[in-house]
């Protein structure tokens, strides 16, 4: 254990991946769930993509940049919906 802690190409990314599911947590505990729990799962899928194309693997190409893209849209309608519907119920008070 205490070689890991003291490599710093382990604890990076071990510190980064905590953040990130730190910062997933948040959101959960903040934000209505039927939005934010599709959110967080699609955009890891993305980052995850991101992060290996950085990193210089083979992510699948155009397949993979279009089911990107399509996740983007979905997200988009997600909060596009819920905002709308959040809207009209202020609306009505």
């Amino acid at each position: 254990m205490k070689t890991l802690f003291l490599n710093t190409e382990y604890l990076m990314p071990f510190l980064l991946n905590q953040c990130g599911s730190l910062l997933y947590y948040l959101t959960l505990a903040s934000t209505d769930l039927t939005l934010a729990v599709p959110i967080c799962n699609s955009l890891a899928i993305i980052f995850t993509m991101i992060v290996g194309k950085a990193l210089g693997e083979d992510i699948g190409g155009k397949r993979a940049v279009a089911g990107m893209v399509l996740t983007v849209i979905g997200i988009s309608l997600c909060i596009t919906s819920s905002v709308s519907k959040t809207q009209g119920q202020q609306s009505t008070l």
